[in-house]
This record gives structure tokens, sequence and C-alpha cells, in this order.
């Protein structure tokens, strides 16, 4: 063996010793909820009463949340919610997140304070802590990996409901100014950072040519007052193009609208529980009429439950040239009751 034979070896064990080091001083923080010396010191000094142990799935298009603590999520008796996180101010979220089939990411942009950024790889497991807002409201978190032609349509909701009570409207006023001053600056024509509207008892909301109700996901925010009776319309377009999630193939690969599906309105309490206020067989071109007494602290309204959408363009699609399906949300959104 020469010199340089015996130079490489050393070099190799030499990067072998380093990664083994870095592997062994990292582990504790690799392996365990929180992923990071930091917001692992910030959980174990903050009571358990204020951690919400949140557990993320993510599917190809969407979201599977299971909370547990303060909050037990609970959507008509599925332990699961879809694309939504339900929390109250200054709680943290002890979060762990995994895939079911494919590469995504989970981004939560709070402009006021932080923003967290985790990839979710299949077979691994992330772990990171999310301190909730101290403001009461929507805010909108997504996947910024793209994982398919309907990635963008990946988007949930942190739903900060008042630990009791109904909201506040000059909390809602603040949260508006800080969506307004993003949308001015950083972020304009950002199509998460969604319309505040109201308050007000009487709403339309109409989807577009992709399937989102104003041109957003989530759709608008729409804000009511306790005790109002509220009248909500939504329009459903037909779907006519492959622009939009709603128009779906046949084995036989002729496309249509989709039909079977609820849309609805649906109440959200504040220890998780979302409960069925009414709802629809959709239909398109008319609007969907849904009345109701504004009790709960907040709503979610449209399709909350995901559609299976396949694209097979004359019966062609397969594994062998290829095939494009998942589970799509994108006409929901969320109502917020102001207190009296």
């Amino acid at each position: 063996m020469d010199k340089k034979e015996k130079y490489e070896i050393a070099w190799a064990l030499f990067v072998i010793v380093l990664f083994a080091v870095v592997i062994v001083g990292t582990l504790p923080q690799d392996f365990v909820v929180g992923g990071v010396p930091n917001s692992l010191s910030i959980l174990r000094n903050d009571p358990p009463s204020d951690v919400i142990q949140t557990t993320v799935i993510s599917e190809q298009y969407v979201f599977l949340v299971k909370e547990a603590g303060p909050v037990n999520s609970n959507e008509m008796g599925s332990p699961y919610l879809y694309n939504l996180i339900i929390a109250h101010p200054g709680e943290w979220l002890n979060m762990t997140m995994r895939s079911a089939d494919v590469t995504a990411n989970f981004y939560f942009p709070d402009y006021a304070d932080t923003v967290v950024d985790d990839q979710i790889v299949p077979g691994l497991v992330t772990y990171d802590a999310l301190r909730v807002p101290n403001l009461t409201g929507p805010f909108v978190f997504l996947n910024g990996e793209y994982n398919g032609p309907w990635f963008s349509y990946q988007v949930g909701e942190l739903l900060v409901l008042p630990s009791s009570g109904y909201f506040d409207s000059q909390d809602l006023s603040l949260l508006q100014a800080q969506n307004l001053r993003a949308q001015s600056s950083g972020l304009v024509g950002d199509p998460y950072n969604t319309q505040m509207i109201g308050p007000s008892s009487q709403f339309t909301v109409v989807t577009d040519k992709y399937g989102l109700f104003n041109g957003s996901v989530p759709g608008p925010t729409l804000i009511t007052r306790l005790g109002d009776q509220v009248t909500l319309n939504m329009i459903f377009t037909t779907p006519a193009s492959d622009h939009n999630y709603l128009y779906n193939y046949s084995a036989a690969g002729v496309p249509s609208p989709v039909q079977g599906i609820e849309v609805g309105v649906y109440a959200v309490w504040w220890n998780g529980t979302v409960s069925l206020v009414a709802q629809q067989p959709i239909s398109y071109g008319k609007p969907m009429i849904f009345t109701f007494n504004a009790t709960a602290p907040a709503y979610v309204y449209g399709i909350i439950s995901p559609v299976y959408n396949v694209y097979n363009p004359d019966g062609m699609s397969n594994n062998l040239i290829g095939q494009d399906k998942g589970y799509v949300m994108g006409a929901w959104g969320t109502i917020l009751v102001e207190g009296s």
C-alpha cells in the first residue's frame, strides 16, 4: 500500500468518525417531539395544559389532523379533521408529521411572529413545535412542496378560537389590518391571504372556473354576530374543464361534474368538536341556500370532506404511461361569530 492510498483511507475514516460524532451528538434531538433544542426547552417549561399534541398526516393533496389535550379534534364522530387545526391563544402545538404517500411540506407564515417550514417525507417522522398566535382568527398553512398538479390546493387553516366566549371585534380588526399589510407589501396577489367579509348575516360565495370560492383557498372568512340568523348562498358554477377538480373522469375516460358529494355548514366548538348544522348534495348553477342561528364560536362551510379527483382522458391513464389522482379540497372557508 503506497502513501497515497494510506492518506485516502485515513481521510475516509476521518469522515466516518465525523459523521458518527454528529449523529450521536444530535440523536436526542432528532427523534423526540420538538425536533430542535429551542422548541424542546420551551415545551418542557410550559405547563402540559397549554400543549396540544398534534398529529398531521399528509395525503396527496390534503392534511389529516388529530389533536389531543386542551383540544380533542372530532369531526362528527371521526377523530380526524381535514385541513383544519383548532387551538386557543398562547397554546403550543407539539407537532408530529408524517406522509401517507408523497413528499410534502408544512409551511406556516404568521406574518406578525414566526415562520414554520418543515419537510414531510415518506418513511420519516418530522417534529416541530408551533406557538399559537395570541390573536384569535384563521391563520393559513400550506404545502410548499410540489407533489402533483393540485399541490397548491393542499392548504389548511389554524383556527384560533377564544378559550371561551366569542370573537372580539377589536381582535378581528387587528387581524384584518395585519393581513392587509401583508397583501400590500410582500404578498401582493397571494391567494392564501383570504378576504374577510362582514359583520353581516347575509352572504353569497361563488366558485370560479378553478372550483374555488371567490378565487381563494380557503374561501373568504365570513363574520357574523352572536344570535344572528345567517343566510349563506353557495353557488357552484358548472365545471367545464380540467382546471376544476370537480370535473372528474370515469373509468371509461369520460369527464363530467362530480356528483354525490355533500355541501354544508358545520359548527366548530371550543373543544375542537365539529358538528353538522345542515348539508345538501351538491348542485351546480343555482344557489344552495343555508340558514342557521349563530350560536357556536365558529363554523366551516362548503365541501369539508375531500373530493377524489381522477384525470383519465379517453381511459388512457395507467401505471405504465402515467396517471394523476388524489383527494382535493378547494371550496371551503370559515365563519367567525362576534360576541354581543
